[in-house]
């Protein structure tokens, strides 16, 4: 019994040390060093630092352009409710669509799409995103992904920064070669 069981572990351990895959760590001197190397500075961060300056400084209606915030929370400062009144067309359109596509009326949820389709196709870059949205989950249209795209890729290009985050996810989805296709398409 005793052989068996040793001639079973021997076997067991060979084979997971065929299956293991050996690495080696080379590590030099220079490695073990606490001191920071002289020729780094301040104004080397820049080298990689690929986000640039800070949007700190930047108003949230900047950063994100077609936020439903106002919609979600509305302000109750008078400033702000006058410049929610005196936005333009395509804006006033896209909030429209927006509020109908949040009420979980069938009807009015329908009318809310077209609404968005037609912001959209006038430019509206968050609209386009919200269209691509929808056409990517097939929410009362066929879903599909090559229009799903192109209506990303427009928002995107126009700074809808949920678009391009779709695109990145499309991308690392090992959906590149489609992606890539569409892409040439559009240039």
């Amino acid at each position: 019994m005793p052989k068996l069981f040793l001639s079973l572990l021997t076997f067991s351990l060979l084979t997971l040390s065929i299956a293991a895959r050996p690495y080696v760590l080379v590590l030099s001197q220079e490695d073990f060093k606490d001191e920071v190397p002289a020729d780094s500075d301040s104004s080397s961060s820049a080298e990689w630092d690929e986000f640039g300056d800070s949007d700190s400084h930047k108003s949230e209606e900047d950063l994100d352009p077609g936020s439903w915030r106002q919609i979600f929370e509305p302000s109750t400062d008078p400033q702000s409710q006058s410049q929610f009144q005196s936005q333009s067309d395509t804006d006033a359109l896209y909030y429209s669509a927006v509020t109908k596509l949040m009420t979980g009326d069938a009807r009015i949820i329908e009318e809310g799409s077209g609404e968005i389709e037609t912001a959209a196709e006038s430019g509206h870059p968050a609209a386009q995103s919200v269209l691509g949205f929808l056409w990517g989950i097939g929410l009362f249209r066929e879903r599909n992904k090559q229009k799903s795209f192109v209506y990303h890729h427009f928002a995107s290009e126009g700074g809808n920064m949920q678009s391009k985050m779709a695109l990145a996810y499309l991308y690392t989805r090992q959906d590149v070669s489609t992606s890539l296709l569409f892409s040439s398409i559009l240039k």
